[in-house]
């Protein structure tokens, strides 16, 4: 046999040998898995945004005040909800940022700040077209056209739609020196966070048998 005839011989086995033998990686082996998303709530940056714009309506109407001879309190409705605890801090916040003189303790001057949470059918009567103040937060200015979502001329049909009232109010002896109404559009899986605290019910004593033993 000649040498040139070894080479295909070679390649054969070489091929046989291949193919008979399995070869299996202990490493782990990537695997691609489908994208998933994460849903996200940006109530506390919507409410901060609510918060900015109250603060600079309200820091406009008293810009003729003289600086710090009225120091105002802050006052939220009674509504333990979580917006209008994170609502008051963030509104303290941005009065304080623009030069107001606000006290922690009750004053001859009173901020107090009203909500009220209404939802409707998308086919109720619009609000108004608002403004935007930021990603799904619209505003409307003293509504006083508003019509309820009850109103017979409207059908209710369509997705619910989610508005905050948001009525500020500055008082002093029972009298009111400034107030403004403001409706801000909010998104609908936020409602639960603008109502109010359900108290946790009272647990119910557990009966006790007793028996009586007789001699």
């Amino acid at each position: 046999m000649t040498k040139r005839s070894w080479k295909p011989l070679a390649a054969c086995a070489s091929l046989a040998l291949v193919a008979g033998c399995s070869f299996t990686s202990d490493l782990p082996e990537g695997q691609a898995h489908p994208v998933s998303t994460q849903k996200t709530s940006r109530a506390v940056h919507h409410w901060d945004v609510m918060a900015d714009d109250v603060a600079t309506h309200v820091a406009d109407r008293l810009r003729e005040w003289p600086a710090g001879e009225h120091p105002i309190h802050v006052v939220v409705g009674p509504d333990e909800s979580g917006f209008n605890t994170g609502f008051r801090q963030l509104l303290v916040t941005r009065l304080v940022e623009r030069g107001l003189a606000l006290s922690t303790e009750p004053t001859a001057v009173l901020l107090k700040v009203d909500t009220q949470l209404v939802q409707h059918h998308a086919g109720a009567a619009p609000t108004s077209s608002g403004m935007r103040l930021a990603d799904n937060v619209q505003v409307v200015r003293s509504p006083m056209g508003y019509v309820p979502a009850a109103a017979p001329m409207w059908v209710s049909t369509g997705p619910m739609r989610t508005e905050i009232l948001v009525t500020t109010s500055l008082e002093r002896d029972q009298r009111y020196l400034v107030r403004t109404s403001s409706v801000y559009s909010i998104p609908q899986d936020d409602a639960a966070l603008y109502q109010a605290r359900v108290p946790a019910p009272v647990p119910q004593p557990t009966p006790v048998k007793t028996w009586r033993v007789t001699p």
